[in-house]
């Protein structure tokens, strides 16, 4: 018995070990459907990226958190990615400030960051006073005595007039992480008779990413006249070949001056469309060029349908329709790569985000660009397996027999509870009177 009792302790935990070992091994592949190759150049050194075309994005999830590098050896390959919008943000630090003073023709004042300052690229510097042009200098410190120069001889103005004010009150200078501060600012010699009042400073961490846009050229149809609220109208639709990220819409005429009401809509369902953007498409006389862009908040969609109210005025000649999307950049180390090809893999619906420990290394304003690579034409993927339909839907048929024994075995019950019910019933004594 005791044996029996050990064998079983023992097969419990080989069945541990296995499931421990199974649910840490990688992903099957199996799961994804597409693959695209991307061949690094043998003097590719740092950081890789390329950029998701219209196949990827059309397949991917609209997340692309289904996106899988692995490298010829089979080994997976960490990777960033980014979505490549234009960026202007910062963020302000509570500082305490010390040693206001007077030096010459110059008015300073020092701030204190804390004991674990965070990265700070600007001060806003606020001074007294209007119509004036100061130069200001900052100064870096680790520990208060030594002063390191950070920016010198930046502008700082403020000019009003009818009701009106334009400023510069910032000072940026290169990305640094000094405890202490020190501002100096120049009387503007024009106006000032005395050092200005610097009333307060602002620290900040300023980004600013210029970011990327890629186009996909649209396949439309030829205009389709119609009426909207009864006014004569035009209606384009445009299939941008896939289901896309779309922020902008370029429509190239090379009409002259003109003003008339549009509307922008994403027609992937005709019963249900979503309204992408409305307005006025314009154009003056001055404006050069054949491309007139409407923006508008970011959707995905396949089929769009532009409709533009011409009233009494001739039709608009249009002569092309595209879409554009700010770029999704993936971004890897090229030392992770090894020899051979990388293959892209994407299109699996129920996969995880993977959240690499690598996206916490690369800063968001990268200093050099990575070296650009392109995607190879999309390919089936020759182990994909989809997954397996419901056995609901594989055998509805037994969904009713399932029900119908569950029915008799529900119906049994009942019987035998009436049953036993009907034995303890209990039997009334008989009359006595």
């Amino acid at each position: 018995m005791k044996q029996i009792f050990l064998a079983g302790c023992l097969a419990v935990t080989w069945c541990a070990l296995l499931w421990a070992q199974a649910s840490g091994s990688p992903e099957p592949l199996s799961a994804w459907p597409y693959f695209k190759e991307i061949r690094p150049r043998g003097d590719s050194s740092g950081l890789l990226d390329f950029v998701l075309d219209r196949e990827t994005l059309n397949n991917a999830r609209t997340d692309q958190a289904d996106l899988r590098l692995y490298g010829n050896t089979g080994r997976e390959i960490p990777y960033v990615l980014r979505v490549q919008r234009e960026v202007d943000a910062s963020s302000a630090f509570a500082v305490r400030e010390f040693n206001r003073g007077v030096e010459g023709d110059a008015a300073q004042v020092s701030c204190d960051l804390g004991v674990q300052p965070q990265e700070h690229n600007e001060v806003e510097i606020e001074t007294a006073g209007n119509n004036f042009r100061r130069l200001a200098e900052v100064q870096g410190s680790l520990d208060g005595v030594g002063w390191y120069t950070l920016v010198s001889d930046a502008i700082l103005f403020r000019f009003a007039a009818d009701g009106r004010t334009v400023e510069q009150q910032a000072a940026a200078y290169p990305v640094s992480r000094y405890r202490y501060l020190r501002v100096r600012v120049n009387r503007d010699p024009q106006v000032d008779r005395k050092p200005p009042e610097i009333k307060s400073l602002r620290v900040r961490r300023s980004i600013h990413m210029k970011g990327e846009m890629v186009r996909f050229n649209g396949f439309f149809e030829s205009r389709e006249p119609d009426r909207v609220y009864a006014r004569p109208a035009s209606i384009w639709r445009v299939d941008l070949g896939g289901r896309l990220p779309v922020q902008r819409l370029i429509i190239m005429t090379g009409e002259s001056a003109f003003s008339r009401p549009f509307q922008v809509e994403a027609i992937d369902d005709p019963s249900a469309p979503r309204v992408l953007a409305s307005g006025d498409l314009t154009r003056r006389d001055d404006q050069v060029g054949m491309e007139l862009t409407i923006d508008f908040t970011e959707d995905f969609a396949r089929r769009l349908k532009l409709i533009v109210t011409d009233d009494r005025n001739a039709p608009l000649i249009i002569g092309g329709i595209s879409a554009e999307s700010a770029a999704r950049q993936v971004i890897f180390e090229s030392a992770s790569v090894g020899a051979g090809p990388v293959r892209l893999y994407y299109g699996n619906p129920k996969a995880l985000a993977p959240h690499y420990d690598l996206g916490a290394r690369i800063p968001a304003d990268l200093k050099a660009p990575p070296v650009r690579l392109n995607l190879a034409a999309q390919r089936d993927n020759p182990i994909y397996r989809p997954e397996p339909k419901p056995l609901s839907e594989r055998s509805p048929w037994l969904v009713y027999i399932v029900l119908a024994a569950a029915s008799l075995a529900l119906a049994a019950i009942l019987v035998n509870l009436a049953k036993v019910s009907g034995k303890r019933a209990p039997q009334t004594s008989p009359d006595l009177h």
